[in-house]
């Protein structure tokens, strides 16, 4: 704010001074001098930039400072789909680019025109650096791209409609850099200041001008102060000389003959302190020049006249106070001429004292100048010392502080990476062991859908023979009763028969009705509890009365016959052959009753298998859900792993960015130290160089106002330096930014490494959990055909046991043939028993089996619960490391808003990564949850198959008897094992689908490969590009050092005209001395106005608005302003006070 102030009123000045210039020229032309034309091309070049005073924003050439127009900016951010998105940073690349076009540069410093043109060029090089080609990601990965993703991009491109509110947003961080950036520029122009963020130091730069102020104003002070003491002398002087002049006259006078020679000599000498005592009206006319006259060697002659004259003065006084004596008075006059002439030597001798002086005094002038400069640059070193040692402490503070999150960021990362490993781990093993239970399962779920088909067969049968044996025993009760009535017309034939046969007919025909009873009671409380049982079996039992008399009509045929004879005898043999059909078919009803008890038992069975089957649906529903929650629960884990691995990847980058800072950090330390050196030797030269500055100091004031001539071509020069400051400013910031880019392409690389990485474990893990679902399938399956194998051979043997027994049961009808039989089969049991001794190990085998699997599914239940905790703990952690990020975030923002349109590129193949592994992990997911669900059903499967086993041991213990049933069964095994190898067809289809959806994921897996090229492609790119900026670096740095060398030169030349300048400044006084007492007060009021300018811009620099605008009329009347001369200074007052 100050140096724009200060830089307004220059050019309000300059104009003024050129006006008045202009018109002395016209008025006088012959009386221009070296000072008046420098002044006058300082106020020409001060007037060429004000032109662009309206548009200084847009044509800024000093700093990168931003255009604050929207519509730059929306030219600059267009987005279009074939061309690549410029840098994230508007600056217009005018100062980057100038350097290069030296020549035009040189030509025009100071012209408008020719900056103009740099700035054109450098807009022309900008936008061929920004259009330089970059090779995009998306059109070598978009034919293999998936139709979904090609719908989410879809869906992105809708997404635009948030732009506007983006570019608002940025607009309103675009304006408030924009207001702050000008003033950054302003302080780096015009003070030592740098940024605002050191409040302090400007605080410092305001004190010392103020102290710089207050030193002129008292020198000033001091100065007047002499000039009126040295007047009221002059004047006592001049009385004393009058006097002096009467008193010669009367003595004259009165010695007219002896004295006249020596009249004559005191008449020239005060001729001559006439002339040197006499005031001139320069002096008397501008109080500036005898101010300044003051400490000029031109007047050290006056001041030894002065001493002369005070000498006169004390002699007169003595020849006054004698006047009566006038021998005396002749002597003393001899005296006095004789000490004149040794005067006129001492003048003499100390006119070469004065030239020697002279040369002294420009020898002064010269190291004054070298101490002031040194003065300046303590002052400027000691204030850039402060603010540097403040921004010191802060990096100090600042670099502990990121220490310590580095160090508490790096254990998370450790702790975080041995949880992810042992969780990689766990869920691996946990993987392995689902799908071992998962092919478990399968095995058990074929064997148990063979086992049911079995049952179901094995029921049919069973429902058919119920019926054939309902049949049988309908047909046995009714041959009964035919029997039993045959019987009574028997017993009645037999009663007309003789008492001794008769007794007998009765006892036995009272004995064999209770055995025809029985039978019948037995059935009937059989028939009470099969009611009790359940409705089947009492459909059962009341089909069995009416079979009874339906049976009775076949039974009785063949023992019909011999009742046509009337002898007891023969009706005694029917009645015994009766009874032994009766006694038959009781115990064939008993075995048809037992069998039917077995069947109905059978029934039982099968309803409870079936209860089971929907218990077991139950709890497979319920299995569904849990392996969704912990499907969902695994989602949830692979989330955070992402995300932990994405803070692991911040974390290292932020690391990288900590150590930058470390070495900026010991860079400072040693620029510090280098400081305090240079500020400790710079303390020592200021000792020395005050001390020159308190003797030295009068001669310093004569030198001002040559130096005041000088500075518009001074402000010139330091308008180069600060554009030099504002280049070399702007290189550090490109060579930063290009360090940072070359940051970010390593973090890059190592991004897609670790992608890379990623992708190749996961293809391998995948190889070999497809390898070991295959050998587990293998071995599965063969031991399946094993116990397939083993349970034929185990139906086969109980089959012969039973055949075997049966035929033992009969032996003690058939002995001789059963022996010559058993005398067969002997060998066969003998194998066969070898075979079941086998058959029950191998079961005690995979009963340990099924144990141990349990076992491990416990374990694995187990490592679920510790990994929820361990998820839990990592969760907290998350949250903490999110924190922290966070904070880390903040300081690395500004790092990465130079490569926005490369992270977005990248984010976008990242998420096309991401929705592939989430696809893989989908479909690997759903197999899991196949394969679990197919585990459970297998566990479920194993229990009922073993209540099953016993259920059929007991059935095989019980239907040994049954010989034709099992051959029955021989057939329906025959069917079962056509349906086992139509459902091994089926499995074997169901394996090439498999393949198929193995096929899909390697193609798949592909795919991310290519995609993975295509990053490689945009990092080969983006290598190029910090390859092309390297060059321009390499060529900003060439002109760096062009400018250095012009700097140089600057600097020598600048040196040179000083000293021009100061010679000229020391030999005009003592040359124009003649011209000067005889010029008129014209060029003393031009003098008189730039020197009361200078002062009054000096104290409207310090002072209070009202004060100056007090000292505006003051000043029109002083320089002769117009109205509007008046007004332009009133409103850079007010503009002043504003601000």
């Amino acid at each position: 704010m100050f140096q724009r102030i200060k830089g307004s009123i220059d050019r309000v000045i300059a104009e003024e001074q050129a006006r008045q210039k202009i018109v002395n020229e016209q008025a006088d032309p012959a009386r221009r001098s070296s000072s008046v034309t420098r002044s006058t091309s300082g106020a020409s070049n001060s007037r060429k930039p004000r032109p662009r005073k309206p548009g200084q924003d847009a044509l800024k050439n000093d700093d990168g400072a931003v255009n604050p127009d929207p519509a730059v900016f929306e030219a600059a951010f267009v987005i279009d789909d074939d061309e690549p998105s410029r840098a994230t940073t508007p600056r217009p690349p005018t100062d980057e680019k100038a350097p290069q076009n030296g020549d035009s540069s040189e030509k025009g410093d100071t012209g408008a025109g020719n900056t103009k043109e740099a700035e054109n060029n450098g807009d022309d090089e900008g936008k061929s650096e920004g259009e330089k080609p970059v090779p995009p990601p998306k059109p070598v990965a978009a034919p293999e791209l998936p139709p979904e993703v090609r719908a989410r991009l879809r869906k992105l491109e809708k997404l635009e409609a948030t732009y506007p509110e983006l570019l608002r947003s940025y607009r309103i961080a675009h304006s408030r850099a924009t207001s702050i950036e000008p003033f950054e520029r302003a302080l780096r122009e015009n003070t030592p200041l740098t940024s605002i963020k050191d409040p302090d130091a400007l605080i410092e730069y305001l004190q010392q001008l103020n102290l710089k102020g207050d030193m002129v104003m008292e020198e000033l002070k001091r100065v007047s102060a002499e000039k009126d003491d040295f007047k009221k002398k002059h004047d006592a002087a001049d009385k004393e000389i009058t006097e002096l002049k009467a008193k010669v006259a009367a003595l004259e006078a009165a010695k007219a003959e002896g004295g006249s020679t020596v009249t004559e000599k005191p008449e020239t000498e005060q001729t001559d302190a006439q002339a040197q005592t006499s005031p001139r009206p320069s002096d008397v006319k501008s109080p500036a020049q005898s101010v300044l006259g003051m400490f000029s060697p031109k007047q050290k002659p006056t001041e030894l006249s002065d001493v002369k004259d005070g000498d006169a003065e004390k002699t007169s006084e003595d020849f006054f106070s004698y006047d009566n004596e006038l021998p005396q008075l002749q002597a003393e006059v001899e005296s006095k001429n004789g000490e004149i002439e040794k005067l006129k030597v001492e003048v003499e001798t100390l006119k070469t004292e004065l030239a020697t002086a002279k040369e002294n005094s420009a020898g002064l002038v010269e190291n004054l100048e070298k101490a002031s400069r040194e003065l300046s640059e303590t002052r400027d070193s000691a204030a850039t010392e402060q603010s540097l040692q403040a921004q010191i402490n802060a990096r100090d503070s600042e670099i502990k502080t990121l220490t310590d999150r580095i160090e508490q960021s790096e254990s998370q990362l450790k702790d975080l990476q041995t949880q992810l490993e042992a969780e990689k781990t766990a869920t691996a093993a946990a993987i392995k062991e689902k799908e071992e239970r998962l092919a478990e399962t399968s095995a058990l779920h074929a064997e148990l859908e063979s086992g049911l088909a079995k049952v179901t067969e094995a029921k049919a049968s069973l429902d058919t023979r119920i019926v054939d044996l309902t049949t049988e025993i309908k047909t046995l009760r009714q041959s009964k009763l035919d029997n039993e009535q045959k019987i009574e017309g028997l017993t009645r034939q037999l009663q007309t028969a003789p008492p001794t046969p008769s007794t007998t007919a009765p006892s036995e025909s009272l004995d064999v009705p209770p055995a025809a009873t029985q039978p019948s009671s037995s059935n009937k409380k059989k028939n009470k509890k099969k009611k009790k049982g359940g409705a089947a079996a009492a459909a059962a039992a009341a089909s069995t009365a009416p079979a009874e008399t339906t049976a009775g009509d076949a039974s009785p045929q063949p023992p019909a016959t011999p009742v046509d004879g009337p002898s007891v005898a023969d009706l005694q043999v029917e009645i015994a052959s009766l009874k032994s059909d009766v006694t038959s078919k009781d115990e064939q009803i008993e075995r048809l009753s037992k069998q039917r008890k077995t069947e109905e038992e059978l029934r039982e069975e099968i309803e409870t298998l079936r209860e089971n089957l929907v218990d077991i649906g139950d709890d497979h529903v319920q299995a569904k859900d849990k392996i969704k929650n912990l499907v969902a629960e695994k989602k949830q884990l692979q989330e955070r792993i992402d995300e932990l691995e994405k803070e692991l990847e911040s974390s290292s980058s932020s690391a990288k960015s900590n150590e930058k800072l470390q070495g900026e950090f010991d860079s400072l330390k040693v620029e510090f130290e280098d400081l305090k050196t240079k500020s400790s030797t710079l303390q020592t030269d200021l000792g020395a160089a005050q001390q020159l500055a308190q003797t030295r100091y009068k001669d310093l004031t004569e030198l001002r106002e040559v130096l005041q001539k000088a500075q518009p071509e001074l402000k010139s020069l330091r308008q180069e330096a600060a554009t030099l400051k504002s280049t070399k400013e702007e290189l550090a910031s490109k060579t930063a930014e290009l360090r940072a880019m070359e940051k970010r392409e390593k973090e890059l690389k190592t991004e897609v490494s670790r992608a890379q990485r990623l992708a190749t474990d996961r293809d391998s893990e995948i190889k070999t959990l497809r390898e070991k679902l295959t050998a587990e399938t293998n071995a599965k399956l063969s031991l399946e055909n094993e116990k397939r194998v083993a349970g034929r051979d185990l139906r086969k043997a109980e089959n012969e046991k039973i055949e075997l027994s049966a035929k033992e049961e009969k032996a003690t009808r058939e002995l001789q043939k059963l022996q010559d039989e058993m005398t067969k089969l002997r060998p066969r049991v003998k194998e066969l028993d070898a075979e079941c001794t086998k058959l029950r190990k191998e079961a005690v085998i995979s009963k340990e089996e099924a144990e141990l699997k349990t076992s491990q599914y416990t374990n694995a239940q187990n490592l679920l619960g510790s990994m929820r905790d361990q998820t839990h703990e990592l969760s907290i952690q998350l949250k903490e490391s999110q924190s922290q990020a966070e904070s880390l975030e903040e300081e690395i923002a500004e790092c990465r808003k130079l490569l926005n349109e490369r992270t977005r590129e990248a984010e976008t193949m990242r998420r096309l990564l991401a929705e592939a592994d989430e696809r893989a992990n989908s479909k690997t997911r759903e197999w899991q949850d196949r394969i679990e669900e197919a585990e459970k059903e297998r566990d479920r499967f194993e229990h009922e198959m073993l209540s099953t086993s016993r259920r059929t041991n007991r059935q095989l213990e019980e239907l040994r008897t049954q010989l034709r049933d099992v051959e029955r069964e021989k057939k329906t095994l025959a069917e079962v094992k056509d349906e086992f190898e139509h459902k091994e067809r089926e499995w074997k289809r169901r394996r090439e689908e498999l393949e198929a959806v193995e096929a899909k994921a390697d193609e798949e897996v592909n795919g991310m490969r290519e995609t993975v090229n295509g990053l490689r492609a945009t990092l080969d790119a983006s290598e190029q590009q910090v390859r092309d900026a390297e060059k321009a670096r390499n060529d900003l740095r060439r002109s760096l050092d062009d400018y250095r060398i012009r700097y140089d030169k600057i600097a020598k030349e600048l040196k040179i005209a000083q000293a021009k300048v100061a010679a000229t400044g020391i030999h005009s006084p003592a040359g124009r001395s003649s011209m000067d007492s005889q010029r008129s007060g014209g060029q003393a009021g031009g003098v008189d106005a730039v020197y009361l300018k200078t002062i009054l811009l000096q104290f409207l620099e310090q002072k209070d608005n009202k004060l100056r605008a007090q000292l505006v009329p003051v000043l029109g009347k002083l320089l002769s302003f117009d109205k509007s001369d008046e007004q332009k200074w009133i409103a850079a007052v007010q503009q002043i006070g504003s601000r």
